[in-house]
């Protein structure tokens, strides 16, 4: 069963999220919300003993929203009390935020393989081709009978493929990265995201650290490497003359030398091909 309750906002104990609180979108929201109220209420459960007492509601879900209260100084808010125990409810916090569409690429990542992790707490592990449940298969999302990934995807709207990225995200990167990662370009690159999972645990620490510090992480990822050798431009520009030089037939050859200052009648045909020659050893030789 569930109910509709105005709660105090300090009656709501918030606790530690999936996904951390943006406080720029909570102010953006909470500007909303003062415009036009609260559209959706928040998810609370009953938690009678939480914090002596003094925080007897568990936020299950709207930690923005949440927020976006105490921004404006309400003294109260709607909100959706459920039945749930701890599992549950994290559950719920999952659902409500994995099908968002303002979820970084990284919180993505982070929202499906915590619900696999929650999914499998409470039905048993997930083994491939087919279920092995404690309390039956009844997941809500779609008929028993497919893979939890597939799931997924449906419900998600993305492929095979992006599922297999999107999970490599959440399973190899350390949990350390992504917290530096937070509020960086990278959150929401997903390809820099897969590069990054890649890695040794203790090269993704050492850019953890790094992102103290740097907060660029392609400049902190090129810390360490050997640097390029420097480019010789003149070497370069000799190559390219020898050989614009080998393809240009006798007018061009002869157009080019007047704009070089060199009249074509005081050089021999052999002169200047050997000169050419030269060049081209010597820019072959660089």
């Amino acid at each position: 069963m569930a109910s509709f309750k105005s709660l105090l906002v300090s009656s709501i104990f918030v606790g530690e999220r999936l996904r951390p609180i943006d406080e720029d979108f909570a102010q953006a929201l909470a500007a909303n919300m003062a415009e036009v109220g609260l559209l959706k209420p928040i998810t609370v459960r009953a938690t009678p003993a939480a914090n002596g007492g003094k925080t007897p509601w568990t936020l299950v879900a709207g930690g923005h929203r949440h927020r976006g209260a105490e921004i404006n100084k309400w003294e109260e808010i709607e909100a959706l009390v459920v039945e749930a125990g701890p599992i549950d409810a994290q559950l719920m916090e999952v659902s409500e935020n994995i099908y968002s569409n303002t979820l970084t690429k990284l919180d993505r990542a982070v929202f499906v393989l915590k619900f696999r992790e929650m999914w499998e707490e409470k039905h048993g592990k997930i083994e491939k081709g087919r279920y092995s449940s404690k309390k039956g298969n009844d997941c809500p999302f779609t008929p028993p009978g497919k893979e939890l990934s597939e799931r997924l995807q449906e419900r998600l709207g993305f492929g095979s493929r992006t599922y297999k990225y999107v999970t490599a995200i959440g399973q190899k990167l350390h949990p350390t990265l992504r917290q530096a990662l937070r509020g960086t370009d990278a959150e929401n690159d997903q390809k820099l995201l897969l590069k990054l999972a890649s890695f040794p645990e203790a090269k993704q620490a050492g850019i953890a650290a790094g992102l103290k510090i740097e907060p660029d992480v392609r400049k902190v990822m090129a810390i360490g490497k050997p640097a390029a050798p420097p480019v010789d431009i003149q070497a370069t520009l000799l190559k390219k003359l020898t050989a614009a030089w080998d393809e240009a037939d006798e007018q061009t050859r002869y157009e080019f030398l007047v704009h070089a200052g060199i009249d074509p009648l005081d050089i021999s045909g052999t002169a200047l091909g050997d000169m050419m020659d030269e060049a081209r050893r010597e820019a072959v030789a660089a």
